[in-house]
């Protein structure tokens, strides 16, 4: 399976829904401007803060990686977004083959992280593809570093890209969504679907949210 190329797709579907067809030249279907790099850094910080970092807090407490995971995707939709609107989404195949370290290496995942908000503060402003291409390489980097590979990021990515959808269909923007479910988050319950149901399709999983949504809803 191209699963970059298939997240490609999945992300152009997603952006078309909830911003209309326009927002490949920067806009809204509400005329709202739109700044994928900020995103980008913007994710980037918060991962940063998934980290045990503060020297002002408890030295000893753990590093929270599997929120890091969440916040690594949320930056590969903002990366991706920002290479359909370029147009040009073929340059990260050639990360399909990333090869993850047995080890994380948190220290290594900030630096990179703080690089990549560097990148995308800068690259608003100039407006460069190179430094999306520069980004993106970081991005891959860091994903290895956390011994992620491109099979787990499209997993977690199907999850939050569905949840995204399914969200948009069901109120968000307008506010009567349901986000908490039998006083478990939204997240939560998409992830753990995915983890019970590994080989589920991205229409499977929707039809699953479904089902869950009514049941909690009705």
């Amino acid at each position: 399976m191209k699963y970059i190329k298939q997240m490609f797709e999945l992300q152009q579907k997603l952006n078309d829904t909830t911003n209309g067809l326009i927002w490949t030249e920067g806009a809204t279907k509400e005329g709202r401007q739109i700044s994928w790099l900020r995103c980008i850094y913007m994710e980037a910080a918060e991962a940063i803060d998934s980290f045990n970092w503060k020297h002002w807090k408890n030295i000893e407490g753990e590093h929270d990686l599997d929120n890091a995971k969440v916040e690594l995707v949320d930056i590969w939709h903002f990366i991706m977004s920002e290479a359909i609107h370029f147009g040009d989404t073929q340059f990260s195949e050639i990360y399909e083959c990333i090869t993850p370290k047995r080890k994380i290496n948190p220290e290594m995942v900030v630096e990179i992280l703080e690089k990549i908000v560097a990148l995308s503060a800068t690259a608003n402003i100039d407006k460069s593809q190179n430094r999306l291409y520069e980004i993106t390489a970081l991005f891959f980097k860091a994903l290895a570093m956390m011994s992620m590979d491109v099979p787990e990021l499209y997993r977690r990515y199907v999850v939050k890209n569905q949840l995204n959808t399914f969200r948009q269909n069901h109120g968000y923007k307008d506010g009567t969504y349901i986000k908490i479910w039998d006083a478990v988050e939204d997240n939560v319950i998409a992830f753990n679907i995915m983890e019970e149901h590994p080989t589920f399709t991205p229409d499977q999983l929707y039809k699953k949210l479904e089902k869950e949504y009514t049941y909690i809803s009705s």
